[in-house]
């Protein structure tokens, strides 16, 4: 019971952590002090150390050696190298989901396209923007695209940049598109990849990842400069 317990607080941790780092709860380069942490979730100190220390494994939180951790800063220079990273690797788990399609990949494509679908005409209608729900259907549609993929590495990778990428729109409010062209954007992706077409698929994908990276970049640099 104490194992499973622990376990518990764990993930609690790792998830709040998360959560709050990718949102800008936590701003970038804020120190993560333990007994803040403590205090903010109510959560023990030993699982909150482990929980920082896996979320430095991905990158999602940045350890010094003898000054603990922080929130990574954020800079052009990162945001262009996960963008570049991204266009390699997810484009090449593309390739290889398209190789090893399934009836029940394509199911699960057209799915999550048609329910983020929607979610985008809810987003860009409302007068309060549900962040949280948008970015879970749009990750579960990008997720969608490479699941076919026989390498488990190769996706977990894609995973953890499409995350840190995400944190970057998500500070920025890089959400500046019109509904129509961005379900515009995501539709073509999909019947690229629907109709195992790899190279017109890999290069709407790097277009994709290139196009948004672009404009959170914009974004980013008027913000420090009027920051």
């Amino acid at each position: 019971m104490r194992d499973m317990s622990a376990r518990a607080d764990f993930e609690a941790a790792r998830n709040l952590l998360r959560k709050d780092i990718l949102s800008g709860e936590l701003q970038p380069n804020s120190k993560l002090k333990i007994r803040e942490l403590i205090a903010r979730y109510g959560i023990s100190a030993s699982p909150m150390r482990e929980a920082l220390s896996q979320l430095a494994a991905t990158g999602i939180v940045l350890q010094q050696a003898q000054r603990g951790f922080r929130v990574p800063p954020v800079s052009a220079e990162e945001l262009l190298d996960i963008t570049a990273s991204r266009q390699i690797i997810e484009a090449e788990a593309l390739r290889l989901a398209i190789k090893n399609a399934s009836a029940e990949w394509e199911n699960e494509i057209v799915a999550s396209f048609h329910i983020f679908e929607r979610e985008i005409t809810r987003f860009y209608t409302a007068r309060v923007k549900d962040f949280e729900t948008y970015e879970t259907h749009h990750h579960r549609f990008h997720s969608a695209l490479i699941a076919a993929c026989p390498l488990q590495a190769l996706k977990e990778f894609c995973d953890e940049l499409y995350t840190r990428a995400t944190r970057y729109r998500r500070l920025t409010r890089n959400y500046a598109f019109k509904k129509e062209p961005v379900i515009a954007e995501h539709r073509m992706l999909m019947d690229a990849v629907l109709q195992q077409q790899p190279r017109r698929a890999m290069e709407a994908l790097r277009d994709h990842i290139g196009l948004t990276s672009d404009l959170t970049l914009k974004m980013l640099n008027s913000s420090n400069r009027t920051g």
